[in-house]
């Protein structure tokens, strides 16, 4: 499993330390009390693990709605916990397949959600298996495709965990996840707001905000505000690129993200050590503004510029660093000064935010 990272001081904690400490003892003391079924568990949620358990009875409910839209169609959920959101897809779903990292938690989770026949919950790490191994290992009844993935995913998981589901085969036709709200924004990207990670997951699906989900809907709170994404996978990929094409289109889209602060040329120039006048000669057979920033660049202007370079400099591609996954990003932790509810209209396009 992928070792959590040390979180590191958001810049509200920065600035005022000792105001940061006392609002996370104000925190703690004001912790809520668990849910019944928690107390009866006794389950106490690992920091190690990066566990907030979703409790929110409508929320839990409204997350299952959007995964299971037929009833025929497999679930395949990500992290079980104490069995909240598993309950309410066992209830939608005629096949359930929950996956919970924590083997004791899984135990208590599969003995309180006995009664549900189509329930199948596995002790397990997502990242060491295929989804379809998961599927048919759990004993659920064939057949298994298509199938959706959901789940309540802790924010240093992520990405790793959608990067396998979009790129597996079979792959999910559907994803429905709750992740931090920064994460979220970066997913669903926009005009002027792409991200290496929208632009990764534009390839294979469609991703598109479904509603917010507050801090106090978890036991205990998180830090940060959460949203609930949909991804719709394609068929096939956006791009018309061989599986040998993809890789080395990602690593011009990399390349271009290395420095998202700075003009396209000049992360180009930076990244490659190719000549400016040749990187800039390269831009204008793209019809890309040298000066657009990476967030200004949608999946098809990557794309001709990607052709664009690969014609030019055919041989050239190994001198651009391979070394960053395809959904690696550094992400800021939000500020704890920031606003307390979503300022994100989502019953809008997300563009507009």
């Amino acid at each position: 499993m992928t070792p959590a990272r040390r979180r590191r001081p958001s810049s509200a904690a920065r600035r005022n330390p000792a105001k940061a400490r006392q609002r996370a003892k104000a925190a703690r003391e004001e912790l809520p009390e668990p849910p019944e079924y928690l107390k009866r568990l006794g389950v106490r949620p690992r920091k190690a693990l990066g566990q907030h358990f979703l409790v929110d009875e409508f929320l839990l409910g409204d997350i299952a709605d959007a995964a299971v839209r037929d009833a025929d169609v497999p679930v395949l959920e990500i992290g079980a916990g104490p069995g909240g959101l598993t309950e309410e897809l066992a209830k939608r779903a005629k096949q359930v397949v929950a996956i919970e990292l924590d083997e004791e938690l899984a135990a208590l989770t599969r003995e309180r959600l006995r009664e549900h026949t189509g329930l199948h919950l596995l002790a397990a790490d997502v990242l060491d298996f295929e989804p379809i191994e998961l599927l048919q290992e759990s004993g659920a009844e064939p057949p298994l495709v298509p199938y959706v993935a959901v789940g309540n995913l802790p924010y240093y998981i992520t990405q790793p965990i959608v990067r396998k589901l979009l790129e597996s085969d079979p792959a999910p036709q559907r994803i429905v996840i709750l992740i931090q709200r920064e994460v979220a924004l970066r997913m669903v990207g926009g005009e002027g707001k792409e991200s290496l990670l929208s632009i990764s997951i534009k390839l294979y699906g469609e991703p598109r905000l479904l509603f917010p989900v507050p801090r106090q809907a978890f036991w205990p709170p998180p830090q940060v505000q959460s949203a609930v994404v949909e991804i719709e996978r394609f068929e096939r990929p956006a791009l018309d690129l061989t599986p040998g094409e993809i890789e080395a289109f990602f690593h011009i889209v990399r390349a271009g993200f290395a420095q998202p602060r700075k003009q396209i040329h000049n992360s180009l120039v930076d990244e490659s050590g190719l000549p400016r006048d040749e990187i800039l000669a390269m831009l204008d057979d793209a019809r890309i503004e040298p000066a657009a920033r990476p967030q200004h660049l949608s999946l098809q202007d990557w794309e001709r510029m990607f052709r664009a370079f690969m014609a030019r400099f055919p041989g050239e591609l190994d001198v651009i660093e391979r070394g960053r996954g395809d959904f690696t990003e550094d992400f800021e932790d939000d500020d704890e000064d920031g606003p307390e509810v979503f300022d994100v209209d989502f019953d809008s396009d997300p563009d507009d935010e």
